[in-house]
């Protein structure tokens, strides 16, 4: 249980590769003049070396004598440290010291990576991490800021629920701790989560960023935390895990 409290195949005819090559440029210069924002959002973020503005949000919850952040604490310090020195701007959210919601709001639009690190406790993210998604996203929503509406019109019966947001460009990461191992995950003899993955039972938090057009980064997990510590393994693979879904 987990405890709260703790490749393309180019054809050999270079003609025809050409010929590709040139619709395939043709079409990113009309998407970059029908959406010049969306367009110039997604090339900062796929140009590799080009500084990026980085959002770290601690959502962890202090239960005194049971779980005290230390560790959520240290895989942020070693999330910003990575991020720095890719040489990306790194602002912060820690949630249960306050905020602002319009600020986050903005941290949110200002961000062009976004990473929430926080504990499991009983199967989901602290309640407080919860009621600041429901506060900020809400303010985003009302705004029109982060998104309009969920996608669909009248008039266009072929939009899609879930189609209205306004923050493409923008990548997501999930990065928990959690008591439980990485075995009672992907196995259907696993008695609890029935063969569910991880993405599975945290659909629910990374929908939200998905909801708003953001791309969803593989999540990150450091399991069994609490019986079977390693962080010194935790903190290798962070890091690796950071080099390669942000290389």
């Amino acid at each position: 249980m987990n405890k709260a409290p703790m490749d393309e195949n180019r054809d050999t005819d270079p003609g025809e590769w050409g010929r590709r090559e040139f619709v395939k440029a043709g079409l990113t210069l009309t998407a970059a003049m029908l959406v010049p924002g969306m367009a110039a959002a997604a090339s900062k973020i796929s140009a590799p070396g080009v500084p990026k503005n980085v959002l770290i949000i601690n959502g962890h919850q202090t239960y005194p004598g049971i779980s005290e952040g230390r560790l959520t604490s240290t895989l942020i310090d070693v999330i910003k440290e990575v991020m720095e020195e890719k040489g990306h701007q790194v602002r912060q959210t820690h949630i249960e010291k306050g905020y602002d919601i319009d600020s986050e709001v903005q941290k949110h639009l200002w961000a062009d990576i976004i990473i929430t690190q926080a504990p499991v406790f009983w199967f989901g993210t602290p309640w407080i991490y919860k009621k600041y998604i429901d506060e900020v996203f809400t303010a985003g929503l009302t705004q029109k800021s982060m998104l309009q509406g969920d996608g669909r019109t009248r008039s266009d019966p072929a939009r899609q629920y879930g189609t209205g947001g306004k923050m493409q460009g923008k990548q997501y990461l999930l990065s928990l701790t959690m008591n439980a191992p990485q075995e009672a995950y992907n196995d259907p003899n696993q008695l609890l989560f029935s063969g569910k993955s991880e993405e599975d039972l945290f659909l629910s938090n990374t929908a939200n960023y998905k909801f708003c057009g953001v791309e969803i980064m593989p999540l990150f997990v450091c399991a069994d935390v609490m019986k079977n510590p390693k962080v010194d393994e935790h903190l290798v693979r962070l890091r690796q895990h950071l080099a390669h879904v942000f290389a």
